[in-house]
């Protein structure tokens, strides 16, 4: 072989066809796709219990509000009301707003125990108080409501004397709002005291 580049053979020059490298082949790949993001599952949950705790707590509010104990009477003369005799309206209402409401947060502390034991904790259980004070406020607003509708306040100028009427006062809870989260609270707690906690599964070696 000469040095330019050609071939001798049996004494004629072949020219020498260089080599030329091979495109590189391009593999087409699809784009990832975006992961959705995940809820995490503490915060899904909490956000449950909130939406779940305050349809109940309006509902039962509704039916306390239609079952409130009203004051019954006469329309005078002079366009007021002779009430009846009868037991302290606003004492029941207090009773029946504070047992309802502790015990609804009852049940509903005792089921997020029993079928959220991956949530159990402090953080669960502060998180009921707040749920079931918001709940309960629900609650009562949802009573007001129901009960104005079933004993609406009479007009004056147009009932006439001696007319039977019902009237229901107002009722503001105070102190038993904390009825709730009380009993939410201690029910969580009382669970997870007599609950045993799980051993860990040994390990076997070897």
């Amino acid at each position: 072989m000469s040095e330019s580049g050609q071939s001798t053979t049996g004494g004629r020059e072949h020219p020498v066809t260089p080599e030329v490298p091979a495109a590189p082949t391009v593999t087409a790949t699809a784009a990832p796709r975006p992961r959705a993001a995940r809820v995490p599952r503490t915060l899904g949950a909490g956000a449950g219990l909130l939406a779940v705790c305050l349809v109940l707590f309006t509902v039962g509010g509704a039916v306390w509000g239609l079952l409130r104990p009203a004051y019954r009477g006469t329309v005078a003369e002079d366009g007021g009301v002779l009430l009846d005799r009868a037991f302290d309206v606003e004492f029941t209402s207090f009773i029946s707003f504070v047992v309802t409401t502790g015990l609804l947060s009852s049940a509903v502390a005792l089921t997020v125990f029993s079928l959220s034991p991956r949530t159990r904790g402090p953080g669960m259980m502060l998180w009921l108080l707040v749920v079931t004070v918001l709940s309960s406020l629900a609650f009562h607003q949802a009573g007001m409501i129901t009960a104005g509708m079933v004993h609406p306040l009479p007009d004056p100028e147009t009932v006439a004397v001696g007319t039977r009427v019902s009237l229901v006062p107002g009722f503001s809870p105070g102190i038993g709002m904390a009825a709730a989260p009380f009993m939410a609270a201690l029910t969580y707690w009382c669970a997870a005291l007599v609950t045993p906690e799980e051993e860990p599964d040994p390990v076997s070696v070897g």
